[in-house]
């Protein structure tokens, strides 16, 4: 009995945690869209990560690039300079056919 309750407070918060993402989701999607055309019109775009072994931290737009990959519309690579490292992006096929709908609409 304890484990049932035990487990619905758990499953409850993170149900709650999942309401609260998917309504910033949607009222910063305007953002997002920019952001993907923003992308696939500069073709590759990069975020600094390191500067002469300091880490930088972009949290919301780490955010936001990070949602965009995982919904498979950009990929990005890890590069490297003599004093930088930076992370590059561009848009894939599927995240092109997006912006190209865009365009119509």
């Amino acid at each position: 009995m304890i484990k049932i309750g035990f487990n619905k407070i758990l499953l409850e918060k993170v149900e709650e945690d999942f309401q609260k993402e998917r309504k910033e989701v949607v009222e910063r999607s305007e953002e997002l869209k920019s952001l993907l055309i923003r992308i696939a019109k500069a073709g590759r775009w990069s975020l600094t990560i390191s500067v002469m072994g300091m880490e930088t931290h972009h949290p919301e737009q780490e955010k936001d690039l990070d949602l965009l990959e995982r919904c498979g519309l950009i990929e990005s690579k890890v590069k490297y300079t003599e004093h930088n490292e930076y992370r590059e992006y561009s848009v894939t096929e599927k995240g092109q056919a997006i912006v190209r709908q865009f365009a119509i609409q």
